[in-house]
Order: C-alpha cells, then sequence, then structure tokens
C-alpha cells in the first residue's frame, strides 16, 4: 500500500500564516535566515507549494515566527482521511 503524498502538504497553511502576519515571501525568508535557517527566498516557495521537505527545525522556528500552535500549522490536512491508503 503506497501513500498518496502529493494530497498531504501544509503549503497553504504556510502561505496563509505568512499573509496574516503581513510578510511577503522574501521577508519571511529573512526572518527565517534570521533565526538561523540557511534557506533562499526559492525554496521558501517551494514549501509554499508543497514541493520541498520541510525540516523539524525549520517548521518549529516558523511555528514561533507566526506565534501559533502546531494544531494551527497543520489544520484541515487530510490525515485522517482513509482515502489515502488506497
Amino acid at each position: 500500500m503506497k501513500l498518496k503524498q502529493d494530497t498531504i502538504g501544509i503549503g497553504q497553511n504556510l502561505k496563509r500564516l505568512r499573509e496574516q502576519s503581513g510578510y511577503t515571501q522574501s521577508q519571511f525568508t529573512r526572518e527565517l535566515q534570521l533565526h538561523g535557517i540557511s534557506i533562499s527566498c526559492d525554496i521558501y516557495k517551494k514549501m509554499e507549494q508543497n514541493r520541498y521537505n520541510i525540516r523539524i527545525y525549520e517548521l518549529a522556528v516558523m511555528k514561533q515566527l507566526f506565534n501559533v500552535s502546531y494544531d494551527e500549522i497543520f489544520k484541515d490536512l487530510p490525515i485522517n482521511d482513509l482515502d489515502l491508503l488506497n
């Protein structure tokens, strides 16, 4: 059984949280860099497009910068959807 990974991603939530926080992609990339994450704007864009595997430390820093819970970052993901296992 193979998990359909393309249906799961937090990119939409990252974009929503970034916009709610008033950051452009470039500004948010700079904030991440100031917090010790070596990242380019291109890589951050890929995160929002679900085309980059986010590291745990990166996610922890984003949570802190957005001032939200992990529940908010993972909001509305179909992780309990049985169709993912088909």
